[in-house]
């Protein structure tokens, strides 16, 4: 898949708040420097496959989150948490803008993938079939949807939360479009609950399953605070 037409997708709620799963082993500032530590790797990861800086957007009604990208040298769209389903409608409207400006494929993947790399997302883009397809990356669960890449951009509607992977799939089917599933462990692998932070701080790290270099440090400062 050429990457000159393909946009990406960040949704990101807020910043401060963010992972109350991770509450009781984490202090709210402390949560909010790992959340903003993974977003800034996983918008590195992208820009390194390459995708074009104007052509990766965070999503969020955050103004922190849009203040960031702007640190980080990406886009940014504004979403509003309002309605039943506020972040299929967010990512649904970011999905419209992309398309109106000329996006033929669209990469929503979460802010939560610290170990997302350009090898397994460049990957990824290649592996989407020509033609309107889904293409969806699972989480180690099993149950959600971590990555999916959609060509076109409304191939189909989105159906990110509970059960999401199945969703997803059925969704493709009723539109009849291709589905296809590309399993990858490290953009499978997401951090919402302290066992995930567990595997996270104390990984087998290979050069293949490291996170990356803002979680890294995030880590490392984790450790030596820890040590004194």
């Amino acid at each position: 898949m050429n990457t000159d037409r393909v946009w990406a997708l960040v949704p990101l709620r807020q910043l401060a708040g963010g992972k109350e799963r991770l509450a009781g082993v984490l202090e709210p500032g402390a949560r909010r420097c790992l959340v903003e530590a993974m977003a800034a790797d996983v918008v590195a990861a992208l820009l390194a496959v390459p995708l074009p800086p104007q052509q990766v957007l965070l999503v969020s009604a955050d103004p922190g989150v849009r203040a960031m990208a702007v640190q980080l040298g990406v886009g940014s769209l504004a979403s509003r948490e309002e309605g039943p389903d506020p972040l299929n409608g967010a990512l649904t409207a970011a999905l419209r803008h992309a398309a109106a400006s000329g996006a033929d494929a669209v990469l929503i993947l979460h802010a939560d993938l610290p170990r997302a790399n350009p090898g397994s997302l460049g990957a990824l883009l290649a592996a989407g079939p020509p033609g309107p397809s889904a293409t969806l990356v699972p989480d180690s669960a099993g149950t959600g949807s971590n990555c999916l890449l959609l060509s076109p951009p409304d191939a189909m509607p989105l159906a990110f939360g509970a059960d999401s992977r199945a969703r997803h799939r059925a969704a493709a089917l009723a539109c009849g479009i291709d589905f296809r599933e590309f399993p990858d462990e490290n953009l499978g692998f997401d951090v919402d609950f302290p066992g995930d932070l567990a595997r996270l701080v104390n990984p087998q790290q290979t050069p293949d399953n490291a996170a990356g270099e803002r979680t890294r440090r995030w880590i490392r400062e984790r450790q030596a605070a820890a040590a004194r």
